[in-house]
């Protein structure tokens, strides 16, 4: 499983159709609060490409942590622990992830 601090230092190509509301900072790709926010936004608004562009394992290792409507969020953790994914990226646990 990885952390939030391994896959944080992967640079996410930016849909700017999904930040239209949003002022992008200039460290984007350092700016945690923003990565957030924009992971919140592809996994609640995105499309395949989208979430194909930022990777599994990146979703893996924010899910804990962002604040997202149950019904996306039961998808992804339903997902996370089919026992095939589950082997290729581990169990979600919360404290791991946020102690990045």
């Amino acid at each position: 499983m990885q952390k939030i601090s391994e896959v944080a230092e992967t640079a996410w190509p930016i849909n700017p159709n999904l930040v239209w509301d949003y002022d992008i900072p200039d460290d984007a790709a350092q700016n945690e609060a923003f990565r957030r926010w924009y992971l919140t936004r592809v996994l609640t608004r995105g499309s395949a490409n989208d979430i194909r562009a930022i990777g599994l394992a990146t979703i893996h290792a924010y899910l804990p942590v962002l604040n997202l409507p149950v019904d996306i969020r039961d998808f992804w953790e339903w997902y996370f622990n089919l026992p095939a994914v589950k082997a290729r990226y581990g169990h979600l646990n919360p404290s791991t992830a946020a102690s990045s």
